[in-house]
C-alpha cells in the first residue's frame, strides 16, 4: 500500500495500449477501493483515458479527451495538491510520425484524494465500475505499462515507490527501487522482455542491453495457473510402469472425461527402449484455437480449412475461452502469446482427440498409437517426456539402447536436443517416426516446469510473429525461433528436416529399388514387398501427411545417409515451409515442387548405432490402421528389433585435438 504518501501525491508512468476500440475499462494501474472511496485508479475506456479519485465520500470520475492510439507510447503524469488534480498526457514521436498535441488540464476535486490503505494493482482493479466492488482483480488491461513511479511532497520530496520492470526479468517478482520495498508480484505470467518506449533497435538482446527492457506485457486472457481447488487426490502405486495415464470422471448424466498425467520409469525398470513423449509439443498445443478467424492466428492452407463445428473440441473451447491460450495463438490484443501451462484443463491432450480440421489424431492421440504398437510387440519399453530430458539429461537415457520419438516432436530447448545427441554419440539408435520434429526453440524454468516458452520470428510455418527485439526468451535469454536458425536442424542428427504441410490425404511411401534389395539392407524391408506402395492408408489417408520432412545434404543430412523411399507426389494441399524459398513464393505446392515430399532415411553413427527417420506425422496413423496389419508396422518392427538385436554401439571415441 501507498498509504503513507500525502499531502502531494504525484504518479509517472508509460504506458502503450493494444486494445483501444472497446467500450469496457481497462484497468492500468489501482489503489482505489470503490467501497471506501479511497484510493484512485487509471483506465482506458471506449479509446480514451479516465482518472478515478476517490476523496472518502466519493470517487470524482475525470474523463481526458487525448486521442489514444493504438501501440503509440505515452507519458502520463498526475498530480493531486489538496484539491487541485493536475494532468498531463504526452504521445510520444515514433521517429518522425507526429503526435498530437499534448494535454495538460488541471480540475478541481469534490474533496482531496484519501488514499487509504489499498493495494496496489497494475493491470487490474478491484472493482467493476466504480459502484461496484469486485472479490477478485477484474478489469484487466491489454497493453504495456513502463516502470511506474510514485512520488510524495510534504516538507521534502520523496519516492514512495519506483518500479523498475527491466529487474529480475526471469521471474515473477517486480522491484521497488526506492529503497522502501514495495515489492510486487506477477500473477499468471504477464510478458516480460519486451521493448519499451525508448528502445531504438541498437540491441535485439534484453539480455545485453542495458536500457529499452522496461516493461510488461499485460492480457486480459493471460492464465499461467488456473488455481482450481483440489477435489481428490491420487496416489501412483511404486510398482506402476512408465506411460500415459488419466483418470476418468463422470457426471450423472453419463457424460465423461479423462484427465492425462504422466508416469516417469520405474526405478526397478530394466526396459533397453524408450518411447519419448513431447510434453513440449503437448504444451505448445495446448488448447490452441486456430480455428478462431477472428483472429490473425487461425490456420491457412493452400486449400482453405474447414472447420468440424460439431467437434467436441471446438464446442469445448467456445464454451470455455478461460481455457487460456497456446502457442499458436494471438491474445484478444492481438499480441503473440509467449507462454502456454500445463496447470489447466487441456482439451487436446485426451484419449481419442481427433484434429478439428485434419480429421484424425494428431500429437498425444496419435502417440497412444504407438504406445498400442508396442504393447503388441511384447518388448519391453519406458516411457519418457521431454521434461524428463530437459532436467535429467543423458541420466534419462542411459539406460536405454533405442529412443523412438513421438509423431511430432516439434518443440525441443538445447537440454532436450543435447539429450538425443547425446544418446547417438554414446550408441544409441534412434527412431524418429513423424514429421516437423526438433524445428522450433521452447523453454522452460525447471523451477516452474508447467510453463512453456515459446518466441517464433520471421521464419518457419507458423500462426503468431514476435516483433523485432522480443525474440529472446524471458525465462532463459535464450533466442527462440527455429533450431535451423540456431544452426540445429534437424537434419545433422536425424538425417531429414521439415519442409511442407498439407491438410490434404496423405500418400503412400515407394522403395527406392537401390536399396530394398541391397541385401546389408535387408532388414529393413523384411516381410514388404518394395514394389508396393508403404502406407497405403491409414487415419490421414497415406502414411506420408500433415507435416513432412525430407533428406537436405544442404542443411546439414550426414553424408552416409541412405535414402530408403520418398512417398509419392502430393497434392496441392500440400505447400513448401516459408523458410525453403528465398525469392518470391513460386512452385511451392505439391504438385510443380519436388521438394514437398517425405524421405524414409537411415545411417549409421559414429557411435556404432544407428538412426532411422520417416518424415511424416501421418506415420503412427497408417501404423495402427487395420488393427496394425500392414506394412508400416511392419517395417517400424523390423527397425525395432534389429535395433534392440544390435543392443548399445562402442559410443564416440573423443580424439585428441
Amino acid at each position: 500500500s501507498l498509504h503513507d504518501a500525502l499531502p502531494i501525491f504525484e504518479v509517472d508512468c508509460h504506458v502503450q495500449p493494444y486494445l483501444v476500440d472497446v467500450d469496457h475499462c481497462q484497468t492500468i494501474i489501482s489503489c482505489l477501493d470503490v467501497n471506501s472511496k479511497t484510493g484512485f485508479a487509471v483506465v482506458l475506456k471506449d479509446s480514451k483515458l479516465e482518472f478515478l479519485i476517490g476523496t472518502g465520500s466519493k470517487v470524482d470520475v475525470f474523463r481526458s479527451q487525448y486521442p489514444i492510439n493504438r501501440w503509440r507510447w505515452l507519458r502520463i503524469r498526475m498530480s493531486l495538491v489538496g484539491k487541485t488534480f493536475t494532468l498531463n498526457i504526452q504521445q510520444l514521436n515514433r521517429l518522425a510520425e507526429t503526435a498530437p498535441a499534448a494535454e495538460e488540464t488541471t480540475q478541481n476535486l469534490s474533496a482531496p484524494m484519501s488514499l487509504g490503505s489499498n493495494t496496489l494493482l497494475f493491470g487490474a482493479g478491484m472493482f467493476e465500475n466504480i459502484d461496484r466492488q469486485s472479490s477478485k482483480p477484474a478489469c484487466f488491461y491489454n497493453g504495456r505499462l513502463d516502470s511506474p513511479t510514485f512520488t510524495a511532497t510534504g516538507p521534502t520530496r520523496r519516492i514512495v515507490a519506483q518500479y523498475d520492470f527491466s529487474r529480475d526479468i526471469s521471474s515473477d517478482s517486480i522491484v521497488d527501487v526506492s529503497g522502501n520495498g514495495r515489492h510486487g508480484a506477477l500473477v499468471n505470467a504477464p510478458t516480460r522482455a519486451v521493448i519499451e518506449y525508448n528502445w531504438d533497435g541498437s540491441q535485439p538482446d534484453w539480455t545485453q542491453a542495458t536500457y529499452g527492457y522496461g516493461a510488461i506485457h499485460f492480457h486480459e486472457d493471460d492464465l499461467d495457473d488456473a488455481k482450481w481447488e483440489t477435489n481428490f487426490s491420487i496416489t501412483i502405486p511404486s510398482t506402476a510402469r512408465s506411460g500415459a495415464y488419466a483418470v476418468e470422471v463422470k457426471c450423472e448424466n453419463g457424460v465423461s472425461d479423462m484427465i492425462t498425467f504422466f508416469v516417469r520409469p520405474n526405478q526397478k525398470s530394466t526396459a533397453r527402449v524408450a518411447l519419448v513423449l513431447s510434453t513440449f509439443t503437448y504444451l505448445a498445443y495446448a488448447n490452441e484455437r486456430m480455428f478462431d478467424e477472428s483472429r490473425s492466428s487461425a490456420m491457412t492452407t493452400p486449400d482453405g480449412v474447414s472447420i468440424a463445428n460439431e467437434h467436441e473440441y471446438f464446442k469445448g473451447l467456445d464454451r470455455r475461452p478461460d481455457l487460456g491460450l497456446s502457442a499458436y495463438d494471438v491474445h484478444r490484443d492481438g499480441s503473440p502469446t509467449a507462454f502456454s501451462s500445463a496447470l489447466r484443463p487441456i482439451l487436446n491432450l485426451r484419449p481419442g482427440y481427433v484434429h478439428w480440421a485434419l480429421g484424425r489424431p494428431r500429437e498425444f492421440s496419435a502417440d497412444l498409437l504407438m504406445i498400442g504398437f508396442l504393447e503388441r510387440s511384447g518388448i519391453p519399453y519406458d516411457t519418457i517426456t521431454d521434461h524428463c530430458l530437459h532436467t535429467k539429461g543423458q541420466q534419462a537415457t542411459s539406460q536405454y539402447t533405442t529412443m523412438i520419438t513421438s509423431c511430432h516432436p516439434e518443440y525441443h530447448s538445447l537440454h532436450t536436443l543435447d539429450a538425443f545427441s547425446g544418446f547417438a554419440k554414446a550408441g544409441g539408435s534412434l527412431m524418429y517416426l513423424g514429421g516437423n520434429g526438433f524445428y522450433w526453440v521452447a523453454d522452460i524454468d525447471s523451477a516452474r516446469p508447467h510453463r512453456l516458452e515459446v518466441r517464433k520470428g520471421d521464419q518457419g510455418c507458423r500462426s503468431v510473429t514476435f516483433p523485432a527485439g522480443e525474440r529472446m526468451h524471458g525465462l532463459t535469454g535464450n533466442l527462440g525461433g527455429l533450431w535451423r536458425s540456431r544452426g540445429r536442424a534437424p537434419n545433422y542428427l536425424f538425417g531429414i528436416g521439415s519442409c511442407a504441410f498439407g491438410t490434404g490425404k496423405g500418400k503412400p511411401y515407394r522403395a527406392n529399388s537401390q536399396y530394398a534389395r541391397d541385401p546389408a539392407l535387408a532388414w529393413v524391408f523384411n516381410g514388404i514387398n518394395p514394389d508396393e506402395p508403404i502406407g497405403e492408408s491409414g487415419f490421414g489417408g497415406g502414411a506420408s501427411g500433415d507435416e513432412i520432412d525430407r533428406l537436405d545434404f544442404d542443411l546439414g543430412t550426414p553424408t552416409n545417409t541412405v535414402m530408403l523411399g520418398s512417398s509419392e507426389q502430393h497434392d496441392d494441399s500440400f505447400g513448401l515451409f516459408n523458410e525453403e524459398q528465398m525469392f518470391p513464393m513460386v512452385n511451392t505446392l505439391g504438385s510443380n515442387c519436388d521438394r514437398v515430399r517425405s524421405d524414409l532415411t537411415y545411417y549409421d553413427t559414429a557411435g556404432g548405432g544407428g538412426v532411422f527417420a520417416v518424415g511424416s506425422i501421418n506415420w503412427y496413423s497408417s501404423l495402427a490402421w487395420d488393427t496394425y496389419d500392414n506394412n508400416v508396422a511392419r517395417m517400424t518392427d523390423n527397425v525395432l528389433r534389429e535395433f534392440v538385436r544390435r543392443g548399445k554401439g562402442h559410443g564416440q571415441q573423443l580424439k585428441e585435438a
